[in-house]
């Protein structure tokens, strides 16, 4: 069995297929160094994630180099490579892992860590890096948020980067080449590596124990430095931005255009490790980041943008941003989104901005119930200030807030608990203030379990409990009951594991395999996270991992400190000194410097580009509607589905066609409301996996074109697998009905004598009830009825590129090609599927790796 067939029987095979709008394929064989960046979770979540997309776009414009991509398969995929030992393949050149010079894996979250051994497990290569001797094997080089604190993973790296990538990345991948080229030693190339800065080899580090259980500190070799130095991208250039950002083929979890408008945050909230891990802020000018969003909006067709940063509300020209976007994007039907606001940066005029495309939901993030407690956590922000907010809100009409709140806390009590209650509350009560909503507002509280995060403030606080975590969330979900209320928590199992990894020791890493091996997978997905797993595994090794929520000393060595973040310990304790006082610490951005020690204010240094220029904070925009006052014409458009792009769903086509033709600039018209949709209607969806040669759609466009112009603009924003085969002109009110009579070629891996007798026999019937299932609902219906013919067919009358595919597919299996002739009248909407399991008595494995081609 080969991919083709293996993709065929898993669940959303669409994450596997590549090639999406703007892959970069270059020729594998001219390529001096090829480097596959990994993400070590599903596609929907990778293909979200800006930091990898960065850095594949930035080793694509370098000459000699390629990158790939590649994603953690499903369970269900992972399976079926592991039955017919076939190797995991990146996207785009479709080439086993242990193929590439450099595999370049993002560390987001802790969870993942299992996924990263799947990774490497599904292509031999060695998990641990003292098995991978010489330059047999690709370097295993991590990045990332987790980086602050590599230990518990450090064991499966050659090198981990610590800080930005943009810079660092190209530099490595040319010293892995020059080794590579000039064939010298693994030990040599991994010492030239611990040269560049920012680079962590953690075989160069040995942990030291006193006793046998005390830790000791890390004992640097081979010349490495004693701490590693977080790399620090002073400015970010126009170079480092995605030049054609990719369009993916499934809907992902954040499926928009992200434009990253600053890097940084110097709030200093106690408890986020974010402040740390990318100090300084580095802001870009508006006239960049309109270029960015210019550029992508052309090459993307996406419907939303969404504006980047650790707090968007805190761009120092976010009114004048907001309004020079609203005024270029609005006017196409371009929504815009804040996807981070603190209250404060909220302000009425903002709201008003947003409202004009979109209203669906405002976020905020209290984080605690209790005035006093934001305090301690240096939250900044008042009651009155997050009830002003919520007034103004209601007031132009959102129906809907997010309040995110934390609970174990530093120095959190049950009342302060129960004070996210009574906020919740309160914060629902302003609608009263306002001209309520049709339909009542509801207030959402997002609950997530505090962890204590290395380089943080909060580093040395202990972590409560599962069922500590759980009686908590008890309380604020008994007092937050009824319909005006929702309460959503994270899995307090999950910030449980998260704990254990965040302040880790390089003991974990045979936590992880252990785990690993008895089953743990994709632990970030609640469904698939058994705690029990890692508790059974830790208690075979010995390891106690309530320990690692414990408090700690502040004048412990800790497991991290061999990596320089930039801020220094000496601040980080000040710090803790202020919370225990709930004492405020003002943001160095519009205050003087508080002394963390990340800047030397020549290169390093905040970087507020905002106000370059003169910035206009009024706009008139509005989504135009194409409805008044304009003339229609209709065009029918007849397109092909072959090969990979079978694999795409229907509603995932009707979204790459939207995005096709605003990218192909068509003048579509839009339908009304905060949710324009372009004006085109499909016919009925073939059936996941099925290919068509003819399928077709319906636009509405506010302009005549040449039929030819249009045939031409939009195959050339279409993925390979989808061709426009024809564009006319059509009347008002046309409608896509199903042919009378539809055939299907179809070609199944069985033998010719196996279902000879049965086609022969179904023929000769004249009824046969079934029942089907249709909408969750059993339906009884005459299969006989609806076929018109069933014969074998010849190989001759297909068209023969489909042949030669499916051909390929089985590998030269004995096949059997029939014909199927389908009425189209049944009110049951019947497929060859149905037909054929019914008919000849095929067991639905064989059904799904059939080819079937819609003539």
């Amino acid at each position: 069995m080969n991919i083709q067939e293996i993709l065929a029987l898993v669940k959303r095979p669409g994450r596997y297929i590549g090639r999406e709008k703007n892959a970069w394929c270059k020729p594998w064989e001219k390529a001096l160094g090829r480097i596959c960046c990994i993400f070590p979770d599903l596609y929907e979540i990778g293909m979200s994630h800006q930091g990898l997309l960065i850095l594949y776009d930035i080793i694509n414009r370098t000459d000699y180099l390629l990158a790939d991509r590649c994603y953690c398969p499903d369970k269900d995929l992972e399976n079926l490579l592991r039955e017919n030992r076939l190797p995991l393949t990146s996207l785009e050149s479709k080439r086993p892992l242990d193929e590439f010079d450099i595999l370049a894996i993002t560390l987001p979250y802790e969870l993942c860590y299992t996924n990263i051994l799947t990774m490497l497990s599904l292509c031999g290569i060695p998990l641990w890096n003292r098995e991978r001797s010489g330059l047999r094997w690709p370097i295993v080089l991590g990045g990332g948020s987790c980086c602050l604190n590599p230990e518990p993973v450090a064991d499966f790296f050659d090198a981990i980067l610590i800080g930005d990538g943009e810079e660092a990345l190209p530099e490595i991948a040319s010293v892995v080449v020059n080794a590579k080229t000039r064939k010298t030693s693994k030990i040599a190339l991994l010492k030239r590596l611990s040269t560049i800065r920012g680079l962590y080899i953690p075989a160069f580090y040995k942990p030291i124990y006193f006793a046998g259980k005390v830790f000791g500190g890390m004992k640097a070799m081979h010349g490495a430095p004693t701490r590693v130095k977080r790399r620090i991208v002073p400015e970010l250039s126009a170079d480092m931005e995605i030049q054609a950002p990719l369009v993916p083929n499934i809907r992902t979890v954040h499926d928009r255009l992200g434009i990253e408008i600053a890097r940084g945050c110097t709030r200093g909230c106690r408890y986020c490790q974010a402040t740390t891990i990318y100090r300084p802020v580095r802001e870009k000018s508006v006239g960049q980041i309109m270029a960015s969003a210019r550029a992508g909006f052309k090459a993307t067709g996406w419907e939303e943008i969404s504006l980047l940063s650790l707090s968007t509300g805190d761009y120092s020209a976010i009114g004048g941003l907001i309004t020079r976007f609203m005024d270029e994007f609005v006017p196409r039907n371009c929504s815009v989104s804040l996807p981070s606001l603190r209250v404060g940066t909220l302000t009425p005029e903002i709201m008003d901005q947003i409202i004009k495309i979109r209203k669906t939901g405002i976020t905020l993030a209290p984080e605690a119930g209790s005035e006093r407690l934001r305090r301690v956590i240096n939250k900044g922000i008042t009651e009155e200030a997050l009830m002003e907010t919520a007034r103004q809100a209601f007031e132009r009409g959102w129906k809907k807030i997010k309040l995110y709140f934390m609970i174990g806390l530093p120095s959190e009590t049950y009342e302060d608990v129960l004070e996210i209650v009574e906020l919740v509350k309160r914060v629902r009560e302003q609608a009263r203030f306002a001209k309520r909503p049709r339909g009542g507002v509801q207030v959402t509280a997002s609950i997530g379990t505090f962890v204590p995060k290395p380089e943080t403030p909060f580093q040395w606080e202990k972590q409560i409990g599962i069922e500590e975590a759980r009686k908590r969330l008890g309380m604020i979900k008994r007092g937050l009951r009824g319909k005006a209320y929702r309460v959503k928590w994270h899995d307090p199992r999950q910030s449980f594991l998260e704990g254990v990894f965040s302040r880790g020791n390089r003991h974990l890493s045979m936590l992880v395999h252990k785990a690993w091996t008895m089953g743990a997978r994709l632990d970030a997905w609640t469904d698939n996270l058994r705690i029990e797993t890692f508790q059974e595994a830790a208690e075979t090794l010995g390891i106690d991992l309530s320990s690692y929520l414990s408090e700690m000393g502040q004048d412990d060595i800790l497991y991290w400190d061999h990596i320089d973040s930039g801020i220094k310990k000496s601040f980080l304790r000040l710090e803790k000194r202020r919370a225990l006082k709930a004492s405020y610490t003002p943001d160095c951005r519009y205050n003087d410097c508080q002394g963390c020690g990340v800047c030397d204010f020549k290169t390093t240094k905040n970087v507020l580009k905002g106000q370059q220029g003169k910035v206009h904070t009024k706009s008139s925009a509005s989504a135009t509607d194409w409805t008044q006052g304009q003339e229609a014409f209709f065009y029918r458009v007849e397109y092909e589905k072959l090969f990979d792009a079978r694999f795409i769903g229907h509603l995932d086509m009707v979204r790459m066609f939207h995005r096709a033709i605003r990218r192909a600039g068509l003048p579509v018209s839009y339908s009304k409301g905060f949710h324009p949709m372009p004006r085109v209607s499909f016919e009925n969806p073939i059936p996941l996996g099925m290919e068509s040669m003819r399928e077709h759609f319906i636009m509405e466009l506010r302009k005549t074109m040449d039929p030819g112009v249009l045939c031409r603009r939009l195959q050339e924003e279409m993925i390979p697998g989808i061709g426009i085969k024809n564009v006319a002109a059509c009347g008002k009110g046309e409608r896509l009905l199903p042919a009378p009579v539809q055939t299907y070629w179809i070609m199944l891996p069985v033998k010719h004598a196996q279902i000879e007798a049965s086609v022969g026999h179904f023929m000769s019937l004249s009824t046969m009830m079934v029942e089907i299932s249709r909408k969750k609902k059993r339906i009884k219906t005459d299969i006989r009825k609806a076929v018109r013919e069933l014969r074998f067919a010849s190989r001759e009358e297909p068209p023969l590129s489909w042949i030669k595919a499916a051909g390929e597919q089985f590998q030269g299996r004995e096949t059997s090609m029939v014909e199927l002739v389908l009425e189209q009248c049944s009110p049951t909407g019947l497929r060859p599927r149905d037909i054929l399991f019914r008919a000849l008595s095929l067991d639905e494995r064989t059904i799904l790796l059939s080819r079937c081609l819609k003539a």
